[in-house]
């Protein structure tokens, strides 16, 4: 009660002080805009109950209607990322927590909550699709500026972004609720569907498939339009979707499949596959391509074992070549270009996807770390103020000898 109450004293305070924003300054809005999303998010991990996910919840339509004067200030400000997916943050977590709280509260409950939510889940799933597959279309046939095309391709990637971040959430829910189920109630719903499918709608089988069939085919449909993050986040998307297909499969099948079991057992595990087949394709190609273009040549990859004899043979050689060469600059700046990949792509951008989908560990990420640090050492040149120095050092100690020599 005492957290609850702190969460609602949070909630309280946040919104009781209205500030007029005609004296703010625009970084002044952006302050306030950010301080108010942590302070949400701190409430909606903290919410102990549904009651307060639900007054949450309320709190972020209240701070949505505060700051939507404010949305193309906060677009600019807060990119990469935006307005809208700030807010949409905001709503996912609290339906995430919300969904966690209701099983935890209704353990009786646990089935009959979860159609529920996967009707919600695919109502919004169909929305946020449609919303990127509008984008799409619209890129393509786009006659646009190149100010205005680059825009479009921007919505789009953060509306894929939205989609395959609630797809996260939701797989996440699944599979909550149903490795909390006894083994003795997932037969007794089986015997109790026996006779066939449970209702359209509210068969998990099918969100799911339809989760598998859209991935491909945004896959099939891209035309230049998403980076090497958004290939990296739709192969750990699929690295989670089967991750969980593999530990709850079996039980969903048992319960909803009816007398097509070993249909829709066959149907998911081929689209998993072919969903695999085609993020892994696309995302080493596009991590290729990005390395290439930054003139980073780790020769041929494929796979995750690959890739990381690849870096870590790059680093290897590049450390041992630039010992005994302190005067050369050359391995230094090779250093400096990879350096720039290393810390600001696998490090920051990208470290999140690469250790989900199991394209680099943190063990091996660790290793490929301690040797760039290595070869920073062993290629950084010794200054020019050194060299001078060194060389005015040289020719006193000379001056002296000869010096000395004819004094002799």
């Amino acid at each position: 009660m005492k957290k609850l109450s702190t969460t609602l004293a949070v909630f309280l305070a946040l919104f009781s002080i209205q500030v007029s924003f005609a004296q703010q300054s625009d970084f002044q809005i952006k302050e306030a805009f950010e301080a108010k999303h942590e302070t949400l998010s701190l409430a909606i991990e903290d919410a102990q109950s549904v009651d307060t996910i639900d007054s949450l919840l309320l709190a972020i339509d209240n701070f949505q209607d505060e700051y939507n004067e404010h949305q193309e200030m906060l677009d600019y400000a807060l990119y990469p990322e935006s307005y809208e997916s700030k807010i949409a943050d905001l709503r996912s977590k609290a339906r995430t927590a919300e969904h966690k709280l209701l099983v935890i509260e209704n353990q009786s409950e646990k089935l009959s909550i979860l159609t529920d939510e996967l009707n919600q889940y695919k109502s919004e799933l169909a929305l946020l699709t449609q919303r990127s597959d509008s984008l799409r279309i619209a890129i393509s046939n786009s006659q646009e500026s190149e100010e205005n095309l680059s825009r479009l391709v921007r919505n789009y990637r953060q509306s894929v972004e939205q989609r395959d971040q609630f797809i996260f959430d939701m797989v996440d829910s699944l599979f909550i609720t149903y490795k909390q189920l006894a083994p003795e109630s997932i037969d007794e719903l089986s015997k109790q569907n026996e006779t066939g499918t449970l209702a359209s709608g509210d068969n998990p089988l099918e969100t799911i498939e339809l989760i598998l069939e859209e991935n491909v085919e945004t896959l099939k449909a891209e035309a230049n339009t998403l980076n090497t993050e958004d290939y990296l986040r739709i192969y750990a998307l699929h690295h989670k979707v089967e991750e969980v297909w593999n530990s709850i499969g079996d039980d969903l099948i048992a319960i909803y499949g009816g007398k097509n079991k070993n249909k829709w057992n066959a149907q998911i595990e081929n689209n998993l596959k072919e969903w695999k087949a085609s993020a892994s394709l696309s995302m080493w190609k596009s991590l290729d391509n990005y390395l290439e273009n930054k003139d980073v040549d780790l020769g041929a990859f494929d796979s995750n074992s690959s890739f990381f004899k690849s870096l870590d043979s790059f680093v290897s050689k590049a450390r041992d070549q630039s010992e005994g060469e302190i005067l050369n600059n050359t391995t230094y700046e090779d250093y400096k270009t990879f350096r720039e990949f290393w810390s600001t792509k696998v490090l920051n951008d990208w470290n999140q996807y690469l250790v989900e989908a199991e394209v680099l560990t943190t063990n091996q990420i660790a290793t490929i770390d301690n040797k760039v640090d290595d070869w920073e050492d062993k290629s950084k040149p010794l200054s020019t103020t050194f060299i001078i120095l060194f060389g005015i050092a040289v020719l006193a100690v000379i001056g002296f000898i000869v010096l000395l020599v004819k004094q002799n």
